[in-house]
């Protein structure tokens, strides 16, 4: 049986009840690493029986809360806009319930092996760009999106509104 914590439970639903905003507030925000997310888990915000989706459930849900808070007034109105929209869709893939548990290799991938998207996977899916996707996961399957030199997806994080670090918040990667 799943048993998330309260303090848990107000995280997921503080962070899905937030407006669709991807500006952050005058000031900035912070950037979040994975030492972070960590202290965030271990603070007492998860079980440490909570299951693998709900699990990645929190994580997202925390990658979601530092990206929507991060301060885009350099970006184009363009970019903006775009990751306003990536924003959306990666609030949608975690509250719709589907969320790919993390792979078991070395670090996250875009596709499980089930073939379902990941969350990275899913905004690449989203996008428009599935074939990127399945180039990717074929060619660089348990790479950290930061590590992977290919010129269409430099592309696609360009025009998403997000970066390459934001990215990897996204997938997880270690």
């Amino acid at each position: 049986m799943l048993t998330i914590s309260a303090s848990l439970m107000v995280v997921l639903l503080s962070t899905s009840c937030q407006h669709d905003s991807a500006t952050a507030p005058p000031g900035g925000g912070t950037y979040a690493s994975a030492a972070s997310y960590e202290e965030f888990l271990t603070a007492g915000q998860a079980e440490a029986n909570t299951d693998e989706n709900a699990r990645e459930a929190a994580r997202l849900a925390y990658a979601e809360e530092v990206l929507r808070h991060k301060s885009t007034r350099q970006l184009p109105s363009h970019l903006r806009r775009r990751r306003y929209q990536a924003l959306k869709m990666l609030h949608a893939y975690r509250t719709a319930g589907q969320v790919a548990p993390p792979d078991t290799g070395p670090q996250p991938t875009l596709l499980d092996e089930h073939g379902r998207p990941a969350a990275l996977g899913y905004l690449l899916q989203q996008t428009g760009r599935p074939d990127l996707q399945q180039q990717l996961d074929s060619q660089y399957r348990h790479a950290p999106i930061s590590s992977i030199n290919d010129a269409a997806l430099r592309h696609w994080v360009r025009m998403s509104g997000l970066t390459v670090e934001e990215c990897a918040l996204i997938q997880g990667a270690r």
